[in-house]
């Protein structure tokens, strides 16, 4: 909504002939620039609310443990940050990667 708000009245403004980066426009534009104003605000706002969420999250959320998503992929085996080569032996795979309906912690790395 914001982006439609903000670029279309500016086609349409160009269209008409208004040239760009005009301070002092004829007053049959001041509609569309209001209009054009008013999209770039929704869409400001529309960036500013994740950024809160974000700031938020970093400040007062919980902190993510080892496997958050219980994934059960080769990567989540190791510790974070890893260490120089990542496992201490080479992991003997016993299961397939993708295994969504057991637990992380019922995949076994021999």
């Amino acid at each position: 909504v914001g982006f439609n708000l903000t670029f279309f009245p500016q086609f349409v403004l160009g269209y008409l002939g208004m040239p760009r980066r005009y301070a002092v426009y004829p007053a049959e534009f001041h509609t569309l620039n209001v209009i054009s104003t008013a999209g770039a605000s929704i869409l400001g706002l529309g960036y500013v609310i994740p950024l809160i969420y974000l700031a938020w999250s970093i400040r007062y959320g919980p902190v993510a443990g080892p496997n958050p998503w219980k994934a059960t992929g080769l990567e989540w085996k190791t510790s974070s940050p890893p260490p120089t080569h990542n496992f201490e032996e080479t992991p003997i795979v016993t299961e397939e990667p993708y295994r969504y309906d057991l637990l992380a912690e019922e995949i076994h790395v021999a």
